[in-house]
């Protein structure tokens, strides 16, 4: 089991103007330029480091260890 989080939104502010803004997290790993909605400036996202990479690794390993130990549990159901 895996999740896909690029077409989650995360909010960023401007740092020229302060506007808020809402790029897809795909926008992020991808390090695009997008443009601020109030002052129109460029804003660089950049994956620092590649932590939402590696942040992305680590949710799926979870959930793919937690799919495990779901797998082996057992219940006893008595009628």
């Amino acid at each position: 089991m895996t999740i896909n989080l690029d077409r989650e939104r995360i909010y960023i502010h401007c740092p020229r103007c302060n506007f808020w803004a809402r790029p897809f997290l795909r926008q992020v790993r991808h390090r695009e330029t997008i443009v601020c909605g109030g002052c129109k400036a460029n804003i660089h996202l950049d994956d620092h480091l590649g932590s939402f990479r590696k942040a992305q690794r680590q949710v799926n390993k979870a959930l793919e260890e937690l799919q495990a130990q779901l797998g082996n549990m057992t219940i006893n159901i008595r009628l």
